[in-house]
C-alpha cells in the first residue's frame, strides 16, 4: 500500500469516526448482502434496505473497522 493511499484511508477513517461521535450514526455493511447501511448507534436491531435482513448490530460489520 502506498503512503498516499494510507493517508487517504486514515482521513476516511477519521471522518467516519467524527460521524459516529458527533451524530451517533454508524456506517456498516449488511451481514447478508453486503450493502452499506447507516444506522443510529443505539439501535438494537438494524434492517437492511436492500435485502430486508433484520438482526442485531453484531451481524452488520462496521465499514471502517
Amino acid at each position: 500500500m502506498t503512503e498516499r493511499k494510507k493517508e487517504l484511508l486514515a482521513k476516511q477513517y477519521e471522518l467516519a469516526q467524527s460521524i459516529i461521535k458527533d451524530a451517533s450514526i454508524n456506517i456498516v455493511t449488511c451481514g447478508m448482502c453486503g450493502s452499506v447501511v447507516i444506522h443510529k448507534i443505539e439501535s438494537e436491531e438494524i434492517e437492511c434496505y436492500d435485502c430486508n435482513f433484520i438482526s442485531e448490530p453484531c451481524d452488520f460489520p462496521d465499514l471502517f473497522y
